[in-house]
């Protein structure tokens, strides 16, 4: 009887042991599909940069030289929806700007009119100046009726009267900068590129003269690239126009990267 009970434990521990073999093996089994499933789905997500282009002014808010040199006032050149808001004014500052710095070229009021020293500052400057207006204020609030302060600075270029355009068009030229930048742009990563800008002056004859980088995209190769393409840009322009109808030049600013400052 025990030699019985000997053999069927030893029978049942046989199969019990062969039975947890086979079942460790097949989760192992499982496992290693599991993950080797898993490995062949991951698919990486190719990086896409947001590499803008763009030819313009060198700020969006713009005036021409004669509109600005008749102005008595901040309010005959600035948006309405810029100033409609203000109740009273604390000071009014004309500031006139080294590219996106201020200069100690400056005058300050007490309100939109414009004193006589602002007045004869906003004389000297010629197309393609910038300028800024600081101003500081006082509003009603909206929710309580209050009155509270506020201010704005509105950086602004001086434009002619007609400006400069490229014959083609500008989507043209910036398609023709894209497409012949492009093994430049492969080499950047995201988060890398910074705002870079560089000068370049339409001439009274259409042409396109003083090509300065003045601002990095952060990489050489490419700051380099568009200087060359800027330059070697095929197609005409039309030259810019002043108010009785004369050729004027005008400088303009490609903005290549991010959009910054």
């Amino acid at each position: 009887m025990k030699k019985s009970i000997l053999i069927i434990s030893a029978v049942f521990t046989t199969v019990s042991l062969m039975a947890f073999s086979y079942l460790n093996s097949a989760t192992e089994s499982s496992q290693e599909l599991i993950t080797e499933n898993t490995t062949e789905n991951i698919i990486e997500e190719p990086v896409t940069i947001d590499f803008v282009y763009d030819i313009d002014s060198r700020f969006m808010s713009t005036v021409t030289k004669e509109k600005l040199h008749n102005a008595k006032s901040i309010l005959d050149f600035l948006p309405k929806s810029q100033t409609e808001t203000v109740v009273s004014y604390d000071y009014v500052r004309v500031t006139i700007l080294d590219d996106y710095h201020q200069t100690d070229m400056k005058a300050t009021g007490k309100d939109d009119v414009l004193t006589a020293a602002q007045l004869k500052l906003l004389q000297t400057v010629d197309y393609s100046a910038n300028i800024l207006i600081r101003a500081n204020f006082k509003q009603k609030n909206k929710v309580t009726g209050e009155l509270e302060y506020n201010y704005f600075t509105p950086h602004i270029t001086i434009v002619p009267e007609k400006e400069a355009e490229y014959v083609n068009g500008k989507d043209a030229l910036i398609d023709y900068l894209k497409v012949n930048s492009q093994e430049q742009i492969a080499i950047v990563k995201d988060g890398k590129v910074k705002g870079g800008k560089l000068y370049f002056t339409v001439t009274k004859s259409g042409v396109i003269s003083d090509v300065k980088l003045s601002a990095t995209s952060g990489y050489p190769s490419i700051d380099k690239r568009m200087v060359e393409l800027m330059t070697k840009a095929p197609g005409k322009w039309q030259a810019a126009e002043n108010a009785k109808g004369e050729k004027v030049a005008q400088k303009l600013v490609f903005s290549f990267g991010t959009i910054g400052c």
